[in-house]
């Protein structure tokens, strides 16, 4: 029998307060029923405990999961323009607090409670050894999301009482708190089940996550000593070069890869990749290491994202969309395919069939025939094109489908799994660490990227040819204009691969690229004019059973409801930022990599002799 963990349930007494929002988050001691002496003495005390954490780093709801994920990047745009990446007019002044710090250091507080009783038990059983390698991940998890947003932080690994010493500790090197992640992952990979065996029934974490999170950790911080410290940006790591990081990504993928080995889920017909992310119990699917597990029967469920998928305002870039490859294998500007780029079914139909399983073709018919909906219910949505006048998803004429469920229960509840974390990711961060190393092999290609490959059912990927193309790449667009074609290749299946998943933005900036992308970038969507000759199309609007208002609403008139750079979709016509002589986005290359460190916790260290070190560019 499958083992379920409800998430959003804490067990009573694992909850510890917090006293008052002007303490430091490093002082507060758990004061409950857990700390007394008779607790931890059995295995089932771990497992209670244990349980308990979850419910702090893994998502509270998929609904608007999309729109989190892809937060301040070139992927995707919402409604509104993205506060996070439009920083022409801030001034530098530091927040007072951040729910980032203070929520991972409570987390990290909770966690350390359980190590700090690890051995309790004198002899250890493997279920035992299963709960507390969940508690290493959970730390290096949370300390992972630290050191993405700040950089080196202060590292605490036990509990503190309100007289310790540690409480003052000031920040460490990122590099040090980088390896403090992997020394925990590396306990959590010695000490947990692989997926479904012994005590690691999923949806608990495995060895197979532990795994995963090593290549992701290593990836992340050797290619930003790498990339940061070639360029001397004000946040490299002095005298490294990322090479020790590099290698522990490898290290980690090639013990993954020797138990997993070419294993991924395949999907229905032409819809192998759609389907990886549409499974309502992941407990057997091969590759899905991770997840939130939802069962409406057990009334553990999500917010419809069904219904969000149709009202919530977040369109697909053309960025994105130019990155896929044509289903020769080739990028656009060497290869022998030809379309017709003013209609979408076209172009879809001419790239990487990822593209038509991540948007919508309207080739498909009718949108909401596709969703199972009642046509009673939004006679809009029985259109096979997304609307430009309506705040929804596919604002800019490009509608997501990718993580869109088709279940009975998914227009009122969401029972559909939330991955966190899948096989196709270890592959590509292993094939990006080998490649940036220059120890990357056709051999490595055909165990990666050839492999997802396969699954979407393009053409292999050949170090000899894509290194003999004659391919322009630019900074601007995510590449590495000085390095070998195949780096930029497996930088550009990435961003196919892992298309709004939320790897994007951290992507760009370990790469050092970040302002080169976002400096001046106004996002556009579809080729106009074809949506509007739809939309104005009086006569179809009512004979999909618009009424006389709706079709008014739909009615695109330029420069009125709706506007263009070029030929394209403009989201943020009526913001004079993205205009076509607008600036457009803006971040500082020399502050916004890294967040500022809170002026509460900076004062609070002040106050007792210690100086807590603020992040460059801020004040």
């Amino acid at each position: 029998m499958k083992t379920k963990i409800i998430y959003g349930i804490l067990v009573v007494g694992l909850l510890f307060s917090i006293s008052g929002c002007d303490e430091d988050y490093l002082n507060l001691y758990p004061e409950d029923d857990m700390s007394d002496e008779t607790f931890f003495e059995q295995t089932s005390d771990y497992k209670t405990y244990v349980n308990g954490l979850y419910s702090n780093f893994l998502r509270s709801s998929t609904q608007y999961k999309v729109t989190k994920l892809e937060d301040g990047s070139d992927n995707l745009f919402e409604e509104d323009p993205n506060s996070a990446i439009m920083m022409q007019d801030e001034s530098g002044e530091a927040d007072e607090t951040s729910s980032s710090w203070n929520n991972q250091y409570t987390y990290i507080r909770k966690v350390n409670y359980v190590l700090q009783n690890k051995d309790k038990i004198e002899t250890r059983e493997v279920e035992t050894n299963q709960y507390i390698g969940e508690a290493f991940f959970i730390r290096a998890w949370h300390y992972f999301v630290l050191l993405q947003n700040f950089g080196g932080v202060p590292y605490i690994d036990q509990v503190l009482e309100t007289d310790s010493e540690e409480l003052y500790n000031t920040r460490e090197s990122r590099d040090y708190i980088a390896q403090k992640v992997i020394d925990d992952l590396d306990s959590a990979i010695v000490l947990l089940g692989w997926k479904n065996d012994d005590y690691a029934t999923a949806p608990r974490i495995n060895k197979e996550s532990a795994l995963l999170m090593k290549t992701r950790v290593g990836l992340y911080e050797g290619s930003w000593e790498y990339y940061h410290g070639n360029k001397g940006t004000v946040f490299q790591a002095e005298g490294l070069d990322g090479t020790a990081f590099l290698e522990q990504a490898v290290e980690a993928g090639d013990v993954l890869m020797a138990y997993q080995g070419t294993n991924i889920y395949m999907g229905s017909t032409d819809q192998e990749y759609y389907d990886v992310f549409n499974r309502d119990d992941y407990y057997d699917i091969d590759g899905a290491f991770l997840y939130k597990h939802y069962d409406v029967a057990s009334e553990v469920y999500s917010l419809a994202i069904q219904g969000a998928s149709a009202s919530f305002a977040a369109g697909i870039t053309s960025t994105l969309v130019g990155t896929y490859l044509m289903t020769d294998g080739k990028p656009e500007s060497i290869s022998g395919v030809e379309y017709d780029y003013t209609y979408q079914g076209s172009l879809i139909e001419a790239k990487d069939p990822r593209l038509g399983q991540t948007i919508y073709s309207p080739d498909n018919g009718a949108y909401g025939d596709w969703l199972g909906y009642d046509p009673n219910d939004d006679a809009i949505i029985e259109a096979s094109y997304a609307p430009l006048t309506y705040s929804a998803q596919g604002m800019g004429g490009y509608k997501i489908i990718k993580f869109v469920p088709t279940s009975a229960y998914s227009k009122t509840y969401c029972d559909m799994d939330d991955v966190i974390l899948r096989y196709g990711e270890a592959l590509l961060n292993y094939a990006e660490a080998k490649a940036i190393l220059g120890t990357i092999s056709q051999s490595d290609i055909d165990n990666t990227v050839n492999v997802l490959r396969d699954r979407a059912g393009m053409p292999h990927l050949s170090m000899a040819e894509a290194n003999a193309w004659s391919v322009s790449y630019s900074e601007s667009d995510g590449y590495d204009p000085s390095a070998d074609n195949i780096l930029n290749e497996i930088r550009r299946e990435r961003r196919v691969e892992l298309a709004l998943e939320g790897f994007r933005r951290t992507d760009l900036k370990r790469w050092a690229i970040y302002e080169d992308v976002i400096n001046g970038y106004k996002p556009v969507g579809a080729y106009y004019q074809e949506h509007a000759d739809y939309w104005n199309d009086s006569e179809a609007m009512e004979a999909l059973g618009l009424t006389d208002s709706e079709v008014s609403g739909v009615y695109c008139i330029l420069g009125d409801n709706v506007d263009v750079i070029g030929e394209y979709v403009n989201p943020y016509w009526k913001n004079s930022y993205f205009t076509e002589s607008g600036i457009g986005y803006y971040i500082n290359p020399d502050r916004d990599y890294l967040n500022s460190i809170p002026t509460q916790e900076i004062d609070f260290y002040e106050e007792n002799g210690v100086t807590l070190e603020q992040n460059p560019g801020w004040f």
